[in-house]
């Protein structure tokens, strides 16, 4: 029996229009990456932490906003946090993404099998549904198949920008470092904290950051793993004594001229 209201019809249109919304929100978020990452990127390496988050929070595109926000989180910690605890924010706030692409590809299945069942049911039925009706489902299912692609590609695209990002939140640590004692050489209290990965071919000996006077230069710094240090000429690492201290051998002299 033929439908005297399309109903079908308009189930297809709605189905066609809920599928054109999606992709466009998808297109959009993707467009707002790399103007969002940059303006993030900028604002952390000026220090500015507040300035950060109120992008985050103003965001149209939700899945980077959701990264940029968790580091930015993390920055805000008392005490702050060090480049290894970066990255492992970073990391969760990845595997989050990845999950909502993943639901978002869940819903983007069932919603082609609701069309999909809607098709067979109108056929098997002989419900004499128009042509309308399957071209504005065959767009649907175009339009919902490009939906998996489209938030792989964001996926990827959030990955890459996040590194940039996680670079820029390490420079944040490093300008905002404040050493934590006066310089053993010259009593200042003035001095800049330098970290990774300024030192990244130091990590592997435990080294990732050194404190650096600004009055003197005297360097202040710990490698956890000294046994790890080797003997390498070709790259400048010579063994060599500890020179014993001049007031030790200056003090007998005045002595022997008094």
């Amino acid at each position: 029996m033929p439908d005297e209201f399309p109903t079908f019809e308009v189930v297809a249109l709605i189905g066609v229009v809920a599928a054109f919304v999606g992709m466009l929100q998808l297109r959009r978020g993707m467009s707002e990456i790399p103007k969002l990452s940059a303006a993030l990127e900028q604002a952390l390496r000026a220090g500015d932490l507040a300035a950060a988050r109120a992008l985050c929070s103003h965001a149209e595109g939700a899945a980077f906003a959701r990264i940029g926000s968790a580091l930015v989180e993390a920055l805000g910690r008392d005490p702050r946090p060090n480049a290894s605890a970066l990255r492992h924010a970073m990391s969760s706030a990845r595997r989050r993404a990845a999950a909502t692409a993943q639901r978002g590809r869940a819903r983007d299945l069932v919603v082609a099998a609701v069309l999909i069942g809607a098709v067979a049911y109108a056929v098997r039925a002989s419900l004499g549904v128009g042509s309308a009706f399957y071209s504005l489902i065959a767009a649907a299912l175009v339009v919902t198949a490009l939906g998996p692609m489209l938030r792989r590609s964001m996926l990827n695209a959030i990955i890459a920008a996040s590194e940039g990002l996680l670079a820029a939140a390490t420079d944040y640590l490093s300008l905002k470092a404040e050493p934590n004692r006066v310089c053993l050489k010259c009593g200042s209290p003035d001095a800049v904290r330098v970290g990774l990965p300024l030192l990244e071919g130091l990590a592997p000996l435990g080294l990732s950051e050194l404190d650096i006077c600004r009055q003197c230069g005297t360097v202040r710094g710990d490698v956890a793993r000294p046994e790890a240090i080797t003997e390498d000429p070709a790259r400048g690492i010579r063994f060599s004594a500890v020179e014993p201290a001049l007031e030790s051998s200056a003090e007998p002299e005045r002595e022997h001229q008094g």
